[in-house]
């Protein structure tokens, strides 16, 4: 019923091979949509179980006023991409009349390759020299064509571009051996507040989303029989663990949150001292419920965890989620359904032993926002 890409896995090519099985097994078109968007897309706020038209003015102030704007994208829905640079576009306006610097943050590339994106961005090298810069076509196999229209907005209008993204040497490294296989580098680079991301295990709404979106991913890659080796391509004796595979994603997710604070702090040298602004393009698993990335984000901004020397410690972020064209099947729907499951619901833990009431239930939303391209079929 929804004739857009279901692919919402993240990247590499074993990732690709589960998303795209994923989107057909539910029952949806996997296909690429024409490119770009002609009109402004239908913007719907999440509000409890139903979902509330906003007026242009009301979302473009939302944007406005987030620090952070995460968009959750199906990777190969060109579709996807039209609006994540109408989105680019706004956000680079309201940001300018605020004095703000934007950057935006990029899933596809990975932390090594951020010396590449400055060139660009700098004029040094085109887009083809960018492609083979990062690597692209190893490390990020969804199509690299649909991306260029917003690194282009960057370069031309002196928008940073941030890679967000673990390194594949390291996160084979994880998904053979763990987390400590890491080097203490890595863990400083990647995991720079250890406790907190300790403690993060032990939280009920994180059980839930672990429950709710990476174990099922665990299982359609053992289905697949794709847990054979690591991003990096490295063979394995036995199929990844379940450990080492939830162990790789929360890598990829803490990484990720970690790049982006670091982008919201002023540029080093700034006269201003004006906190910048960072839109996130990323695979909607990472952004729908959230607990992939936005709490991530969210706790290490408080504790400056993420940011060297500790600058911009105990900032509260602003944080807008937002889904792009969300099927049934991207969210918590069971199978067949053809409604959006527009909350994750949280067990709660009994009466405690002195009488005391349980808690009342709790739920987590899908994300603030979902936006439509006009013309398909409605979310609601």
């Amino acid at each position: 019923a929804f004739a857009v890409a279901a692919a919402v896995a993240a990247g590499g090519t074993r990732e690709a091979q589960a998303a795209v099985a994923e989107g057909v097994a539910a029952g949806n078109d996997v296909v690429t949509a024409a490119a770009g968007v002609d009109q402004a897309p239908l913007v719907l706020a999440v509000r409890g179980q139903r979902l509330a038209p906003l007026p242009e003015a009301d979302w473009e102030a939302m944007i406005a006023k987030a620090d952070v704007v995460l968009l959750g994208e199906h990777h190969n829905s060109t579709e996807d991409h039209g609006m994540e640079l109408d989105v680019v576009r706004r956000l680079h306006r309201s940001a300018k009349a605020q004095g703000a610097p934007l950057s935006v943050g990029l899933e596809m590339v990975q932390q090594r390759f951020q010396g590449a994106l400055d060139r660009y961005v700098a004029g040094d090298i085109d887009e083809q020299e960018l492609y083979r810069a990062t690597d692209w076509s190893r490390r990020w196999s969804w199509p690299y064509e649909p991306y260029v229209q917003v690194f282009r907005f960057c370069r031309e209008n002196g928008v940073r571009l941030v890679a967000l993204n673990t390194d594949n040497e390291s996160l084979g490294k994880v998904e053979k051996g763990g987390l400590e296989a890491l080097q203490p580098e890595e863990w400083r680079q990647y995991i720079p507040d250890k406790d907190g991301f300790s403690k993060m295990g032990g939280n009920p709404e994180f059980k839930a989303y672990l429950g709710a979106v990476v174990m099922p991913s665990y299982t359609l890659h053992a289905r697949l029989g794709i847990l054979q080796q690591t991003v990096s391509g490295q063979v394995l004796d036995q199929p990844m663990s379940l450990r080492n595979f939830v162990s790789g994603r929360l890598l990829w997710d803490e990484t990720m949150a970690g790049a982006a604070v670091r982008a919201i702090q002023p540029p080093q040298g700034s006269a201003s001292g004006v906190p910048g602004k960072v839109c996130v393009l990323i695979g909607g698993d990472h952004v729908k419920y959230q607990y992939g990335v936005r709490a991530r984000m969210e706790r290490l901004a408080r504790l400056g965890a993420a940011v060297k020397d500790g600058a911009g410690a105990g900032r509260e972020l602003n944080v807008l989620s937002v889904m792009l064209n969300p099927t049934p099947s991207d969210t918590l729907a069971p199978y067949g359904v053809q409604d959006l499951m527009l909350e994750m619901p949280i067990r709660q833990v009994a009466a405690a032993a002195d009488g005391k009431p349980p808690q009342p239930p709790i739920s987590i939303p899908l994300a603030d926002l979902i936006l439509m391209t006009r013309g398909t079929t409605s979310a609601a």
